[in-house]
């Protein structure tokens, strides 16, 4: 048997926010057994919940974004979810000073090693892994992300050298929690984009707060920036979609994608959703 488990204290951290380019924190708070995952606008008065389940996804551009009946909206969610679902956290509040959650480097590490370093709770509470009624399918074009009903949890996420460029090649990040550590092999994994896109995004309003502090840039000749992994994309994509697939319960299941998204990746939860038993 398996228990739910929280936090054993607040984690409170600082940082960046990646879109809006702006100083912000947030503080993930332990919660009650069977109370799952929430986030909490602080900055507001009065306080506003937002659940993290995928009906509230609001938003996909660039980052998954969460908004509740009263219209008040959470962004950048992805990377804390993933580090929670990584790290085993079932239950926790987490308090933001406003609509984006900070970028720190562009992984999920620093917030994987605080967990590690504050520690986790058993809760007098099972934890629950549901299943699949069916093997279930979600796809955009060449692009495609499934989930398979199995006996245990992995996942398998290839990214793919659409630019054509001669220097990038096509990655395959596979992960098993049974048999691997998310918080060395996955968390470290930060963010990327692309040199050619950085002025169009930044006109759109988006990556205000990016630097090579906090994602890693490939240019149009050569990869801009030290690579913690030589596959760090696909281990990116993979970190992305257990946080967005963190959204739903734990399902067993194999999910494999490729050329996965924030889109692919939360019409994939609310059809987890929509198929458990």
């Amino acid at each position: 048997m398996e228990y739910q488990r929280t936090l054993a204290t607040p984690i409170e951290m600082n940082s960046i926010t990646l879109h809006s380019g702006i100083p912000a924190s947030m503080t993930i708070h332990p919660a009650p057994a069977d109370s799952g995952i929430l986030f909490r606008r602080a900055d507001l008065s009065p306080v506003e919940n937002i659940s993290a389940v995928p009906h509230n996804v609001s938003s996909t551009d660039r980052c998954t974004q969460l908004t509740n009946e009263q219209h008040y909206s959470i962004s950048m969610v992805e990377h804390v979810m993933s580090a929670l679902r990584g790290m085993g956290v079932d239950n926790a509040i987490i308090e933001a000073d406003g609509e984006e959650i900070p970028v720190f480097d562009g992984s999920s590490v620093m917030i994987s090693d605080r967990i590690a370093e504050t520690g986790l709770v058993e809760q007098h509470a099972l934890k629950k892994y549901r299943r699949l009624t069916q093997a279930i399918r979600v796809q955009i074009g060449r692009s495609y992300l499934e989930a398979i009903p199995s006996e245990e949890i992995s996942y398998e996420i290839q990214f793919t050298n659409d630019h054509e460029f001669p220097f990038l090649t096509n990655q395959i990040a596979y992960f098993n929690p049974a048999i691997h550590d998310y918080r060395s092999e996955i968390s470290p994994a930060r963010t990327f984009g692309f040199e050619q896109e950085v002025n169009l995004l930044r006109s759109k309003g988006l990556i205000q707060g990016a630097s090579m502090d906090n994602a890693v840039l490939i240019g149009n000749s050569q990869i801009l920036s030290d690579l913690r992994y030589p596959d760090e994309f696909a281990r990116h994509k993979l970190l992305d979609v257990m946080g967005d697939l963190a959204l739903a319960p734990p399902v067993l299941a194999q999910v494999r994608g490729v050329r996965t998204s924030h889109r692919l990746n939360t019409l994939l939860a609310r059809e987890i959703m929509n198929n458990l038993h």
